[in-house]
């Protein structure tokens, strides 16, 4: 790297700003929206659409649940789009933004060389790519971590000439920060460490006017936990009992966040191009490179401490990058990597000021030159990731679907779905609330044919098929029918049912018989395949098993404040000719929390061929109750069959 092409470090944050921006926008169709990615989404959506302002955000697994500030920061952009894209678009852009950042923040301590190389090592990074690409409650950690290190750096070396600006921007800063990430309160340490270390040059008013606005916010995050006292409590306790134990985790993924180590092992191996092994061992061998700079950048700042040298930039990064390494070091939980986006952006100046400090134009124009293999290389694992989400698109059924996919299957349920519809899908409701752009109810129930509810006001049915069926038209009463095939055979139904669906059950053999609990058995059907008809042709799928099938209808009358903790299952005893009991059969379970006044419940069982008789009842096992049938309060009643 020559002196001169250094001297035009004017253009090097704008230039490292495209680069980030083109590689964090890369293949942005195939990026995985899962579970965690759409939550603060869905929490912009219901704070539009419902006036919902929560306190708490997400639940963790960890501890208690984060804050909400994520979801609130995505508010304008999501009320403009009415889309996911919109946050992803947010998101990005604010990551990309944190690579100039980082070449700002460290060419304050180290010089444009060690600034360049931290810049360039934050821009290629697989893991810091991943994490910059996702909506979930921490996805502004990369722009945050650099932005706090962008204000408070010169603070501390007293470099700036505006040091109490700096000092309530980066207090307003570091509260944006722990206000979207619970794990983000952290940072209060070092920075703590720091403004000890550096107090001198601290100015205190400035100090104090941020402390109040930090500390309000917490206030306002630590109401909103205690109404959920009694769940903070077990969460306190749970937390607490693990026992704590020493060990290299969080060391290892602070490094794979500046190296790029094993993302090839984690990421990408089912990409059409199968070449994670060789990736693996070349991102292996670079790592170790990467590793011995880094160590070099520990020695270099450990020693400026004793020299004098600059002994304020060693503390700085020594303390940033060091203490939550330590903190995170002996704990009784996993340590994920994306925990240790908190020691960004310090490990990358501690590898640029090895590289400052080589010996000479040679070896650092050297150096510089294995950057460029380096960076390719990170930049095909990354891709290699999204490669293989879109070659592999239903891996993981609803949970994780390519942003691409997943808005198409939003609007399909948007297109069929009756104004006061619910959704039936075997995924969080926020997850499709999301990919819609709206909000609706959504039940995680799809056991159709065996069971399914015909809902009171319309619905969609949507089930991810590794192998669709070739009789499959649908659970009963669904009238409109589509079909998503994605790129790896997985085929998505999105089966509509009509706001009329419950008018058109008509059972063959009308009942009507209510209950004490709030369940009409409102009558069955009652059907054999003969041999010229192997399948029986009707409202509902066919069974391909042979026997008689029964379907009974249970309509929802009327809720209970303890319907919720109901857990009735209806059965069937079998009596042959004779009168002898052959059997009992078991229908689908229905939890009381899923009961909707209006809905209909079918179920659908398969009795022997030899039955003649049987008797119809639901019992709640969790209670030992049955269901009692009026006027008789019987809990059995009887139906012929042959």
């Amino acid at each position: 790297m020559t002196a001169k092409l250094m001297r035009r470090r004017d253009l090097w944050p704008l230039a490292l700003l495209v680069a980030a921006a083109f590689l964090r926008f890369s293949y942005w169709m195939d990026i995985e929206h899962n579970v965690d990615q759409a939550y603060p989404i869905w929490q912009a959506l219901r704070t539009l659409e419902h006036g919902e302002f929560p306190l708490v955000g997400q639940g963790t697994s960890v501890l208690f649940a984060n804050p909400a500030l994520t979801g609130y920061l995505y508010l304008p952009i999501i009320a403009v789009t009415r889309s996911p894209l919109g946050a992803y678009l947010l998101v990005i852009t604010l990551n990309s933004l944190a690579v100039p950042l980082t070449y700002r923040a460290v060419r304050g301590l180290l010089g444009p060389r060690a600034a360049w190389v931290a810049a360039v090592l934050m821009a290629v990074n697989p893991w810091v790519i991943e994490y910059s690409r996702a909506t979930w409650v921490q996805s502004l950690l990369p722009f945050f971590m650099s932005l706090l290190a962008w204000l408070w750096w010169p603070v501390f070396t007293g470099q700036t000439r505006r040091p109490g600006r700096r000092v309530l921007g980066g207090m307003i800063a570091l509260m944006l920060l722990t206000q979207t990430y619970l794990l983000a309160y952290l940072m209060l340490a070092p920075l703590a460490v720091l403004l000890l270390i550096f107090r001198r040059w601290i100015p205190w008013k400035a100090l104090l006017a941020g402390g109040t606005i930090f500390a309000a916010a917490s206030l306002a995050y630590g109401a909103g936990l205690l109404r959920q006292i009694d769940t903070l409590q077990q969460e306190v306790s749970s937390f607490a009992s693990a026992p704590a134990h020493l060990n290299a985790e969080a060391w290892n993924h602070a490094v794979r966040l500046i190296s790029g180590a094993d993302y090839p092992l984690a990421r990408g191996q089912e990409a059409p191009l199968v070449d994670w092994a060789l990736r693996q061992d070349l991102t292996q061998i670079a790592h170790y490179g990467i590793l011995l700079l880094l160590l070099a950048g520990l020695l270099l700042a450990l020693n400026a401490l004793r020299s004098g040298l600059r002994r304020d930039s060693a503390a700085i990064l020594l303390v940033w990058f060091g203490l939550p390494v330590l903190l995170m070091s002996d704990v009784g939980q996993r340590v994920h990597p994306f925990y240790l986006l908190l020691t960004l952006p310090a490990g990358y100046a501690l590898v640029g000021w090895t590289f400052a400090a080589l010996p000479g134009p040679r070896w650092r124009t050297g150096l510089a030159a294995l950057l460029v293999p380096f960076s390719l290389l990170m930049i095909v694992n990354s891709q290699r990731f999204a490669q293989e989400t879109a070659a592999h698109p239903g891996a993981d059924d609803l949970g994780a679907l390519p942003l691409n996919v997943g808005m198409h299957l939003g609007r399909l349920i948007t297109d069929h779905l009756p104004p006061e519809g619910i959704v039936y899908a075997e995924v969080d409701e926020w997850t499709l609330n999301s990919l819609a752009g709206t909000t609706f109810p959504l039940l995680r129930d799809t056991r159709a044919p065996g069971f399914s509810i015909v809902p009171r006001s319309g619905g969609i049915y949507v089930y991810p098929h590794a192998s669709l069926p070739s009789d499959w038209s649908g659970p009963c009463f669904t009238t409109t029918h589509e079909r998503l095939t994605l790129a790896d055979g997985v085929v998505l139904t999105v089966d509509a049912y009509p706001v009329d669906a419950v008018q058109q059950v008509l059972p063959q053999h009308v009942l009507k018989l209510s209950s004490e609990d709030g369940l009409t058995l409102l009558g069955y059907d009652l059907e054999r395949p003969t041999a010229a008809s192997p399948a029986i042709e009707g409202t509902c799928p066919a069974l391909a098993e042979r026997g008689i099938r029964l379907t009974t209808y249970w309509q929802v009358e009327a809720l209970q404040p303890e319907t919720a903790a109901w857990y009735f299952a209806p059965f069937v005893q079998v009596y042959d000719a004779a009168g002898m009991q052959l059997s009992v059969i078991q229908g689908a379970m229905v939890p009381g929390r899923e009961w909707r006044t209006g809905d209909v419940h079918v179920q659908r069982m398969l009795l022997p061929p030899e039955a003649a008789s049987v008797r119809i009842g639901q019992y709640d096992g969790s209670r030992q109750r049955n269901l009692i049938f009026l006027p008789d309060y019987t809990p059995l009643i009887d139906i012929p069959v042959a």
